[in-house]
């Protein structure tokens, strides 16, 4: 049965997905493709490279030695002038471009050792792009381009920007390129981080009440929205699962202070999920791939 990986977008919260790599490899043989959206595709590169237990733990290092100004500079004019508006971006992407080149263990997208698909979405047309061959390094900084956040990334005349709002979580992608079997793994769920691995976690207060948090909830609620239908069509085509993932909005996207506690309980709590999961049904879903029928009788805890 060919199985895929589909790993959506989630900013710092890409750690989740290595403890549910971590996790998937005890109970799974490697994936015969794997599929990423921003920060997912960035795990699914380096996973794509080594498939194995051997690359989860790579993974999971990286994850744990990552730091803010590898990928979010902070440049002052930079960010004024963005709010200004006299740019389209409030920081550079040559910080991520370069840490990427250091990391990345190809250069080509076709010479990962499993079948790669890096997502991005064309910022004229808002169409999502696939991209499969070719430089590895410019599919990643486009998949990964959170709109205002980093500049649109031109590749072959064409600009693109991060894969999420054209391709969150790129399921019927994986079912047309053949895959029987689908993991979803998601950078963010519904289940709660109470547990002292979270220390001093701020309390939760729903949306805030800026410009930008307003825009990326509401962007968050059109991508949750497409996804769920898109797990309820695909549920007939393919064996799917999510797995469990936290719910995460008490944390800052913008940080990497949490990312060993949350590689450590997506890991614990993907092992304890896995031997009893079940497919998602062909009916009405939550971004957990639950039945909204059932939700209620559901435990997160």
């Amino acid at each position: 049965m060919s199985t895929a990986w589909v790993l959506p977008g989630g900013s710092t919260f890409g750690a989740v997905q290595a403890g549910l790599v971590s996790a998937l490899f005890e109970v799974e043989s490697p994936p015969d493709m794997l599929i990423g959206t921003s920060a997912g595709a960035l795990n699914s590169a380096w996973l794509a490279a080594d498939p194995t237990p051997r690359g989860a733990e790579r993974l999971r290092e990286i994850w744990r030695t990552m730091r803010r100004g590898d990928v979010f500079p902070v440049e002052p004019m930079r960010i004024l002038a963005g709010k200004l508006g006299l740019s389209d971006h409030l920081m550079s992407n040559r910080g991520l471009a370069g840490w990427l080149h250091r990391t990345l263990p190809f250069r080509r997208l076709d010479q990962a050792e499993v079948p790669l698909t890096v997502t991005a979405t064309d910022l004229e047309s808002g169409e999502a792009t696939y991209f499969t061959s070719g430089p590895a390094l410019p599919a990643l900084v486009a998949s990964c381009a959170i709109p205002g956040v980093f500049p649109p990334v031109e590749i072959g005349g064409r600009r693109f920007v991060d894969g999420g709002p054209a391709a969150f979580m790129p399921i019927s992608r994986a079912v047309e390129q053949g895959a029987e079997r689908v993991y979803v793994l998601p950078c963010g769920g519904t289940r709660p981080l109470d547990s002292a691995e979270f220390e001093q976690l701020p309390p939760d207060k729903g949306v805030g009440g800026s410009i930008p948090a307003v825009n990326g909830a509401a962007l968050s609620a059109a991508m949750y929205a497409a996804s769920e239908l898109d797990m309820q069509l695909n549920a007939a085509r393919c064996e799917l699962y999510v797995l469990p993932a936290p719910k995460v909005d008490r944390l800052s996207p913008y940080s990497f202070k949490h990312s060993a506690a949350l590689i450590d309980w997506a890991w614990r709590t993907a092992a304890e999920w896995l031997p009893r999961a079940r497919p998602v049904p062909a009916e009405p879903v939550d971004i957990a791939g639950v039945a909204r029928t059932a939700r209620r009788g559901v435990e997160t805890a």
